[in-house]
């Protein structure tokens, strides 16, 4: 493919009724970040002791609310869940929850990882007849 003429160079301003740009002054503050929070503040969480958590039974219909505290395995239809641990945003702590959970299908691991409140499908268990997620953490 042969390069056109004129390709990769700049359009002449004239052609758009600009003669010349202006100068914008370079200030120390026109370089600095315009939050002042710090990226370890920003991304700080805190761990809590439980988490709330909801089932769906796909075939029934039936839901299923469950509070676990950490190191607690609780029954679930026919699923067991353990809670390892549950986190939030120390700044915003309603705005998400991120739990770690181990799911067992007659005993067979079936997920084991973190959940995501604010994206339940960003990582689902992946059962073919149940749901769980993540609601919240709790007291």
């Amino acid at each position: 493919m042969e390069a056109q003429e004129g390709e990769g160079e700049p359009l002449p301003l004239e052609e758009f009724g600009i003669e010349e740009l202006p100068a914008l002054p370079v200030t120390p503050e026109a370089l600095q970040p315009e939050s002042s929070v710090d990226s370890e503040a920003a991304g700080a969480v805190t761990s809590a002791p439980g988490a709330l958590l909801r089932g769906l039974d796909r075939v029934t219909g039936q839901s299923v609310d469950v509070t676990l505290q950490t190191g607690q395995t609780q029954p679930m239809f026919r699923l067991e869940v353990s809670l390892s641990d549950c986190r939030f945003p120390t700044n915003d702590p309603s705005s998400d929850a991120f739990a770690h959970l181990t799911i067992r299908d007659r005993g067979e691991v079936v997920f084991n990882g973190w959940m995501t409140a604010a994206s339940p499908a960003l990582w689902a268990l992946d059962h073919p007849r149940y749901d769980v997620w993540v609601l919240g953490c709790s007291d």
